[in-house]
């Protein structure tokens, strides 16, 4: 064996001992997680959701909130437009629970650069909760949804708890990617970084703040240029002396019927986004997947050796996705899935490559620059598009 092989099955190594530490610290924390107990107090709580076009089964989301097992909260819906398609739907909603619960209110999509911020200025204006709970319009919860987050937050000194999230529903290859995504590296990863490395990062499909300390950092005007909204305010908390937690007790991301396609972007955008974040950790992303790393000892050093390492690296993920997503949603993926992990981690690491190739990102039809901290900055018109306006012109 020379050098080369012997650097190439060193970094193997590393990389299937950060893999192992992320699963076995995500497993051990969700097996000595508190059973969800109801809150000793109930503030008021206002859920504000945000909404901007048809997500999957966005009526039953929706009606998942209407009957939530708690004694004192209102839903605030928003939309940016009378012609968005989530209007309609809704106004249905509100109709169907009635306003002493719910309400609706258009949003001035000029209030913020970030369009779900300026959504959100709008909606913690109209709230009258002491907590306020931001919940993206493609979650789903069970009736007991506020009682880990309320009791979590009543904790002395916490200012924000958020939720890991379990994708669900799967009917097609891109919702099956996305889901698999979910349960197989994100969850993981945040329960893993809180749990073993003890940073918490903030993932906004469901986030609870005490209103008065949210207020007190800035209020969403803090965050309203920039792309990662919710990191960013949970470091806002952070700095201000508030702890920042995450709840094991995960809510529903209903991925259904999306596309390969709108998978492939999403996550190219979420790559750039890691890496205006957090560039060193974005950097050895790829170390995560010993698939990957064997993938690329394999072609540096085609040899049996690391062929077999390849084989065993491939049976040793997707038998760990498989743990992680039925723990964390408490089903399985059903079994024609689950050599969907190895084109997820070749996918993914495809969307790394993008993401350090190009700090462009499109966004609910805007094109943006990411800079440090995600801050969004309008991009410069491509040369192929200046040249399409000249010819027109």
């Amino acid at each position: 064996m020379d050098a080369v092989q012997g650097a190439l099955l060193a970094l193997e190594a590393a990389s299937a001992a950060l893999y192992m530490t992320m699963v076995s610290g995500f497993l051990v924390a969700m097996r000595r997680r508190t059973p969800a107990r109801a809150p000793q107090n109930t503030p008021r709580v206002s859920i504000l959701k945000p909404l901007a076009g048809i997500d999957d089964e966005l009526d039953e989301n929706l009606s998942s909130f209407a009957t939530l097992d708690y004694p004192d909260y209102e839903i605030i819906l928003g939309v940016a437009s009378v012609d968005d398609d989530a209007y309609p739907v809704a106004r249905q909603f509100v109709e169907k629970v009635g306003l002493e619960r719910v309400r609706l209110i258009v949003t001035d999509p000029h209030a913020a650069t970030n369009p779900k911020v300026a959504q959100l200025l709008a909606l913690e204006r109209a709230a009258s909760g002491e907590v306020v709970v931001v919940s993206d319009s493609n979650v789903r919860v069970t009736p007991r949804y506020l009682d880990p987050l309320i009791a979590e937050l009543s904790s002395p000194g916490v200012g924000a708890v958020s939720n890991l999230v379990a994708g669900t529903g799967e009917r097609t290859l891109g919702a099956a990617m996305e889901n698999l995504q979910l349960g197989a590296i994100i969850a993981p990863g945040i329960a893993a970084s809180a749990f073993v490395l003890g940073r918490t990062i903030t993932l906004g499909k469901s986030v609870a703040m005490w209103r008065q300390r949210l207020q007190s950092i800035g209020g969403f005007a803090r965050v309203a240029h920039v792309l990662s909204d919710d990191e960013m305010l949970g470091r806002a908390f952070a700095r201000a002396g508030y702890q920042v937690r995450v709840s094991l007790w995960p809510v529903e991301n209903r991925n259904v019927d999306c596309s390969l396609e709108r998978t492939i972007a999403r996550h190219t955008r979420w790559a750039q986004t890691r890496r205006a974040l957090a560039p060193v950790a974005f950097a050895v992303e790829p170390a995560l997947s010993p698939i990957v790393t064997t993938t690329l000892a394999c072609l540096a050093s085609p040899t049996r050796l690391f062929g077999l390492a390849l084989l065993s690296a491939a049976v040793i993920q997707i038998a760990c996705a498989a743990v992680t997503t039925r723990t964390l949603r408490g089903a399985a993926l059903r079994w024609y899935w689950a050599p969907l992990e190895i084109v997820r981690c070749y996918l993914l690491f495809f969307c790394w490559l993008r993401a350090c190739c190009s700090r462009r990102v499109t966004w609910r039809g805007h094109q943006v620059e990411l800079i440090r901290d995600s801050a969004i900055v309008p991009a410069e018109p491509r040369i192929r598009d200046r040249v399409r306006g000249t010819v027109r012109a």
